[in-house]
């Protein structure tokens, strides 16, 4: 009977073992696939992270850019009316969790340039300081929070002003790249 309690044990703690393995193996997985993820995906959007600044950052990459991205941020400003209509983020989470990872990747190459064409408001900053500990412009501000629930929960009434201007900004770099294309004449 000691050699059944013993073999049973041990084959108890082999399962165990192999239980606790394959749960480490899926943590340690999604991680490398959420780094992975976060990668940059051309040689030169990682020189521009690396560099801190932008490289010069030709016209037609910056039209082709600027395209992506707005169609990306029309969907975030979807998002962000439905979860606000409905009073809760949660269904939006996963969507937003997608575009918002886009736009975190993709803002630091245009934002050099966009800013120039983004009216200022204090309650962009200040949005960002209550979420993120940071000021932020009004761009930033609308996909800086973890979750969707938070930019509708830390939103002060500002949330519709703080879309036109980035909304508008979007317009007017559009415009300006336009003009550089083809200056009237």
């Amino acid at each position: 009977m000691g050699m059944i309690v013993w073999a049973r044990t041990l084959a108890q703690g082999i399962r165990k073992g192999v239980l606790q393995a394959q749960a480490i193996g899926r943590i340690y997985w999604t991680r490398t696939q959420a780094v992975w993820r976060s990668l940059p995906e051309t040689a030169r959007e990682q020189v521009r992270h690396w560099r801190g600044k932008s490289v010069e950052f030709p016209i037609e990459e910056q039209r082709a850019l600027l395209a992506e991205y707005y169609e990306r941020f029309e969907h975030l400003a979807e998002l962000i009316c439905d979860a606000a209509f409905a009073g809760e983020g949660a269904p939006f989470q996963q969507q937003y969790a997608q575009t918002r990872a886009w736009l975190l990747r993709a803002y630091p190459q245009l934002k050099p340039y966009l800013t120039a064409h983004l009216n200022c408001d204090p309650s962009d900053a200040e949005f960002g300081q209550r979420v993120a500990g940071r000021a932020t412009d009004a761009m930033e501000a609308l996909f800086i929070a973890e979750t969707l629930d938070e930019v509708i929960r830390h939103d002060q009434g500002d949330l519709i002003g703080r879309l036109e201007r980035a909304r508008s900004a979007l317009y007017r770099y559009s415009d300006y790249l336009r003009e550089v294309i083809q200056p009237s004449g």
